[in-house]
């Protein structure tokens, strides 16, 4: 008797083992509470033409717009450190650097995220990825990092300087620049073997964030609304005439559009050489930290309190992006 009960409730156990509704409650992913999103604080975004995006933050938070389950979902970093910086280069290679010189590097969408050795305890704000073995960092305390195997092995670039450098980018694997405290533009023609300064017009003002559309034509943003332009590759830096005042953080241009944004909800954008306040489109007052466009029409803009905006028709309309319900997200389809 006892016999047969004990084979029963084997039996029984493993047609509930290997139900399957459980095991695809199992399988599925960790599904993000997009109510709690004003708990985190998102510094960068890094969206794709395939439709996939991440967010990253504070307290170690990483977001995916997953295009299978259309819905964010959360991917374990393996920290509770602040995720300051995010560039994916395809559905799979993506890398991400925050505090305490931490760099977080996937080759499976996300799946996985693994440490690596970065060399550097300072804090790391901005990545570059050209393509899924050449990449920059910079940071805090001068610190400028260079690898030529995906982030196996990285190395030291630049001068060890006591300022902070805010952002990298890249529009090839020669060609880049770097902003940062009192002033600092930085250019390299080498692919990061040898760094020369860039004359600021406005001195020593810090400047948050740098774009280039190609080898020439680029942006800065920086305090009080500063966005400096140039056509020549940065030999000359022009001040534009912006009608916002407060800090700018984030730039990208695509096509003939700019969009800049900042400080209280601040937006400028452009359609041609003129800037215009589209702040009154933004939803919130929140500072934004980044701005990525995907096309022409579609962007995201992330930024403090859970702030995430996507826009389909090029910025004239601006929504929550935790809403997946937006028919653009997934025309890709």
């Amino acid at each position: 008797m006892k016999r047969r009960l004990l084979l029963l409730i084997v039996a029984f156990s493993l047609v509930i083992g290997y139900s399957p509704s459980l095991m695809a409650k199992v399988d599925e992913p960790d599904f993000f509470n997009t109510s709690k999103a004003y708990f985190y604080n998102f510094y960068g975004v890094s969206p794709l033409p395939t439709g996939e995006v991440w967010a990253v933050g504070s307290h170690g938070m990483i977001c995916k717009l997953d295009i299978k389950y259309k819905k964010w979902i959360v991917q374990e970093s393996g920290t509770d450190s602040n995720l300051y910086g995010v560039s994916f280069v395809d559905e799979q290679n993506g890398w991400i650097v925050g505090q305490s010189g931490l760099v977080l590097r996937t080759s499976d969408s996300g799946k996985t995220w693994k440490k690596q050795y970065s060399h550097t305890k300072q804090h790391l704000f901005s990545v570059c990825f050209k393509d899924a073995e050449n990449g920059w960092l910079v940071g805090a305390y001068g610190t400028i990092l260079y690898t030529a195997d995906g982030g196996k092995n990285w190395v030291m670039q630049g001068e060890k300087v006591d300022k902070i450098y805010n952002s990298i980018y890249f529009v090839n694997a020669s060609h880049g620049w770097i902003v940062g405290e009192f002033g600092t533009i930085l250019h390299t023609t080498d692919g990061g073997k040898t760094w020369l300064p860039q004359t600021n017009p406005l001195g020593e003002s810090t400047l948050f964030r740098v774009f280039f559309k190609d080898e020439k034509q680029g942006w800065i943003t920086g305090m009080d609304g500063t966005i400096l332009h140039t056509v020549d590759g940065g030999a000359n830096w022009q001040q534009m005439t912006t009608p916002v005042k407060e800090h700018l953080f984030g730039i990208q241009v695509v096509d003939d559009k700019l969009c800049a944004v900042g400080l209280k909800g601040e937006c400028a954008m452009s359609n041609s050489k003129d800037l215009v306040r589209a702040t009154d489109k933004i939803p919130t007052r929140a500072w934004l930290k980044e701005v990525a466009f995907v096309n022409p029409k579609v962007a995201w803009v992330v930024g403090s309190v859970g702030t995430l905006l996507v826009t389909c028709d090029g910025g004239q309309t601006w929504q929550s992006g935790w809403n997946t319900n937006i028919p653009c997200l997934f025309a890709n389809e």
